[in-house]
């Protein structure tokens, strides 16, 4: 009952913040929530993804889209899929059919540098924020290059079957590739960076090059690689090991969307591995892979991590001495599983302090951080005290001292303009008015929330009229739907 109370409290308290301290406390009140659902959402998660995949391969064959059902008879269209071709100066687009050829002659290929490819998951394409975050990156670090598969014409619906046709486009970007080698082109200098059904499209292109040229590619980055359809199946169905000269895995959903067993020689669990922090939407956990890749080419030590047996091993500070960075910087030769933490906010990477587990904010302290000064933190304090006794005049109090005004005038001020009862409606003004970040028009949009003339149960509208019904779920999703859209 106390989440919502003080987060009105909490924010009430803070109205002579600035605008940009404001944002700091919406975040911070977001993440305490989300620490508040995650022990309890993803082991359910897990378990629905679990069931799902189990059942994977019988419920392919029902619906004849198993790949021996497939192969040789109805094939997916390979011609439809095609390679981006992003430089500094501009990008082209090239069949899949062509472009071998059309790459190595192009005038910006350069045959001394990586040849770095990206393969996106189930539903994205080059178009969407993955590639366009990681080739920026990659560009502004140096590289001069960055090629992506759009395999979206084949990937882009139906889930089961996308899972069987990785292997068709896994071969077809395999033979691009050998033909590249077979040109020219040193097998080392191939980086496959592969996100979710991207990762396995790499393991499988790394597969046949190997079958063609007698060469693995270099490396291969598996960024959270899909887990339902691929976990517990032979490891020559999914991307492993030895489908690269190296292979790093960055699991950031692993037991949902992603793989939970290590795949790599070198897998990286940050936050453990699954709920990533700021992310409470298990898609979010699972793109979150490609973030932390995409920032460690801007900054290549920020997420340090250290080789552990497990999360729980990690939070004892019960590690190796061996330390690795995730992402970019991984290096070959690394072997083992590596546990860090990462902030919830951009920039992600913690540099060294992500060695050290840092318990994460419960919701009181998470509001209780973003005071903007050292002496209001005994504010908030105080509030969060009245909470307990659920004395309105005290929480009042409490209210309008720490916005340096008379009670009585604070009340009737907001008094003055009510005229709407709806609860829900309170905290989307809250919400509403945390955009604009302008002080005086969140207690604005708060009094004109609320209709009832009598100043004393404005108060008891907000510390209690929205919490009439206790069920927590029921309380988070008005607070989540209210405050964050959804």
């Amino acid at each position: 009952m106390n989440y919502l109370v003080g987060m009105v409290v909490g924010y009430l308290s803070l109205l002579k913040a600035s605008g940009q301290q404001q944002g700091s406390l919406l975040d911070n009140l977001g993440e305490g929530i989300q620490q508040q659902i995650r022990p309890i959402k993803q082991p359910i998660d897990e378990s629905i993804a679990y069931v799902g995949s189990a059942g994977c391969a019988h419920v392919k064959k029902l619906l004849g889209v198993a790949y021996e059902q497939l192969e040789g008879v109805r094939e997916p269209d390979l011609n439809s899929l095609s390679l981006f071709f992003k430089t500094r100066a501009s990008s082209k687009v090239y069949n899949i059919s062509v472009a071998a050829e059309a790459i190595t002659r192009a005038r910006a290929f350069n045959p001394q540098k990586n040849l770095i490819i990206f393969v996106h998951g189930f539903i994205d394409d080059p178009t969407k924020d993955s590639f366009k975050n990681i080739s920026e990156a990659f560009l502004r670090s140096g590289e001069t290059s960055v090629l992506a598969l759009d395999g979206s014409p084949l990937i882009r619906w139906l889930y089961l079957r996308a899972t069987t046709y990785v292997r068709f486009m896994g071969r077809k970007l395999g033979e691009v590739l050998a033909a590249m080698v077979k040109g020219g082109t040193d097998p080392a200098s191939i980086h496959l960076i592969g996100h979710s059904l991207g990762s396995h499209i790499s393991g499988f292109a790394g597969k046949t090059l190997l079958k063609l040229t007698g060469r693995r590619p270099g490396r291969i980055s598996a960024l959270d690689p899909a887990g339902p359809c691929f976990t517990h199946v032979d490891v020559d169905l999914r991307v492993k090991d030895s489908d690269a000269d190296y292979v790093d895995c960055v699991h950031s959903d692993s037991g949902v969307y992603g793989m939970k067993e290590p795949i790599g020689h070198a897998d990286y669990f940050p936050n453990g591995g699954n709920s990533q922090p700021g992310c409470l939407l298990q898609t979010c956990s699972h793109s979150r892979s490609w973030l932390y890749f995409a920032e460690s080419l801007l900054e290549r030590t920020a997420f340090a991590a250290k080789r552990c047996p497990s999360w729980e091993h990690f939070k004892r500070d019960q590690c190796d001495d061996e330390v690795s960075y995730m992402g970019i910087d991984s290096k070959p030769g690394t072997k083992g599983k590596f546990f860090l933490q990462t902030g919830f906010l951009f920039p992600y990477g913690r540099g060294g302090e992500g060695l050290t587990y840092r318990e994460p904010p419960n919701l009181i302290q998470a509001v209780a951080g973003s005071i903007l000064k050292d002496e209001d933190q005994e504010t908030l304090h105080s509030a969060a005290a009245v909470l307990k006794d659920q004395d309105t005049s005290k929480l009042l109090q409490a209210v309008a001292g720490s916005i340096d005004q008379d009670p009585k005038e604070l009340l009737q001020s907001v008094a003055n303009t009510v005229k709407d009862q709806d609860p829900t409606k309170i905290l989307e003004s809250v919400a509403g008015s945390v955009k604009d970040q302008l002080p005086s028009n969140v207690l604005k949009s708060v009094a004109g929330s609320v209709k009832d003339q009598d100043p004393s149960k404005l108060l008891h509208s907000i510390a209690g009229g929205v919490l009439e019904d206790p069920n927590p779920s029921k309380l988070l999703k008005t607070f989540t739907g209210s405050v964050f859209g959804g």
